[in-house]
């Protein structure tokens, strides 16, 4: 049992690891560990960098590579409500990902655990969004202020 594991005393990066296992596996899977997300600028792609300025200027916080265990959100929008939390996971797909049906199965099934951990997960795919970048950021947006009232 992982509240068995007095991580306080030992040191060994081990202990830590087989604690962190015991309370994933008691938890069934639900419980994901090493919640983490940039405090640097980190994007994979000029495309993802443009969804990030976008909404930095409508005054929302967002971080970036936002994750736990492996799993990684491209962008987090912070919620203003309570620092800490996130409203909204962005996923900003290029065009290579269209080409790549092993790639979109494993994406499907990444997002699928991560709302099943209580995530809302945005979709953007780059040729939207420099076809007719207002009205993404429209949408984003709304999708946003939705997730504001219902967490209101």
């Amino acid at each position: 049992m992982a509240g068995h594991i007095d991580k306080t005393r030992a040191q060994s990066k081990g202990v830590k690891l087989l604690h962190d296992y015991l309370e994933y596996a008691a938890s069934g899977g639900e419980r994901l560990q090493g919640n983490s997300y940039t405090n640097k600028l980190d994007f994979d792609s000029p495309f993802e960098e443009d969804v990030y300025h976008a909404l930095v200027q409508q005054g929302y916080t967002i971080c970036t590579q936002v994750g736990c265990s492996g799993y990684r959100i491209d962008l987090g929008v912070v919620n203003s409500d309570r620092p800490g939390e996130f409203l909204l996971g962005i996923e900003c797909d290029g065009a290579s990902y269209h080409s790549s049906p092993t790639a979109r199965d494993r994406d499907r099934l990444r997002q699928q655990v991560l709302e099943r951990l209580g995530w809302k997960i945005h979709r953007i795919w780059s040729t939207d969004w420099f076809r007719n970048k207002p009205v993404q950021v429209r949408l984003l947006i709304e999708r946003i202020k939705q997730l504001q009232q219902r967490n209101s």
